[in-house]
């Protein structure tokens, strides 16, 4: 021991250089464990006979049923802090918006609507609740605290809008109308205020969502014949096509850091869910299941 410890001592500059060195694999530790920190992701599967709500990592392991409903439910949403999902679910009867916590554990309903309401998105500050509702006779967009109060319409028009996705910084909500003759991609005011399309295109695009800096929007679109995904920035600029395949891709969903999108694709027969690069880069599947896995939603970094 006296030995190893003259040969560890060393001179001044050689334990100097034991520090940096140590210092630097403390570094890449860390480094690792935030690189390990990017959420998990939540998605809906009927491997159990029904749509139920799981979430896996974000490797595609380690997969954990959170509803256990002989119920459909769908759409699941993770609040910014990633504490909670928000998910629409027909087990009393039709379709309403439920919160549970990320455990699965606490499942209460927001919504009690004869119509149908669906496709909830949180704010960026978790204090209200973006949701889809046919409760006055189309589709409209409305909004909602938390707890299920002060349940408002924001868009009002004959035609369905459908599918909102909050802007990262609050103020503006994205989402599908028909309003046009097929489905395109719209962004408003938080408020239901300056309604504009974004994609202007002919074909159906639909299922928009907001990278984390709010600088681009993920959609889907049929413009070359089968859903893809592209992804825009956000005042509906420079349109670019990320999927490449003779399948349906559809159901993108941002990673914290904004490198990663995950989607739900059939290219393999059936859906599964996958993760590409941002740029559409390394595609590759995270479920391999005969059963239909969609809808993912990747959850917030948790500090």
């Amino acid at each position: 021991m006296i030995g190893a410890r003259r040969d560890l001592g060393g001179s001044a500059p050689q334990l100097k250089l034991l520090s940096l060195l140590g210092l630097l694999v403390m570094i890449l530790l860390l480094a690792a464990c935030g690189s390990d920190g990017n959420g998990s992701i939540a998605f809906i599967s009927n491997r159990d006979g029904n749509l139920e709500i799981s979430v896996m990592n974000t490797d595609g392991s380690g997969t954990r049923r959170l509803t256990k409903n002989v119920a459909e439910e769908i759409f699941p949403a993770w609040s910014p802090d990633g504490s909670r999902i928000a998910f629409s679910s027909d087990r009393d009867g039709n379709a309403e918006i439920y919160v549970m916590n990320a455990d699965g554990s606490e499942q209460t309903r927001l919504t009690n609507n004869p119509a149908s309401e669906a496709a909830p998105a949180w704010s960026a500050d978790g204090s209200r609740i973006a949701f889809t509702s046919d409760r006055d006779g189309a589709l409209a967009i409305y909004v909602m605290n938390a707890d299920g109060s002060g349940q408002t319409r924001l868009t009002n028009n004959s035609a369905p809008d459908f599918s909102p996705a909050w802007s990262p910084d609050g103020s503006r909500i994205v989402f599908c109308s028909t309003r046009d003759g097929n489905a395109e991609v719209y962004v408003m005011n938080a408020d239901g205020s300056g309604q504009t399309n974004l994609t202007n295109n002919a074909a159906n695009d639909f299922s928009p969502a907001w990278s984390p800096d709010g600088s681009r929007i993920a959609f889907s679109s049929s413009r070359d014949g089968n859903p893809e995904i592209y992804v825009m920035n956000a005042d509906g600029q420079r349109q670019m096509r990320l999927t490449n395949v003779p399948a349906g891709d559809g159901s993108a969903s941002w990673s914290p850091d904004g490198r990663q999108i995950v989607f739900a694709s059939d290219r393999g027969g059936n859906f599964r869910i996958y993760v590409m690069n941002a740029d559409g880069s390394r595609q590759t599947p995270l479920t391999n299941n005969l059963a239909i896995d969609i809808f993912p939603s990747w959850s917030p970094d948790r500090e």
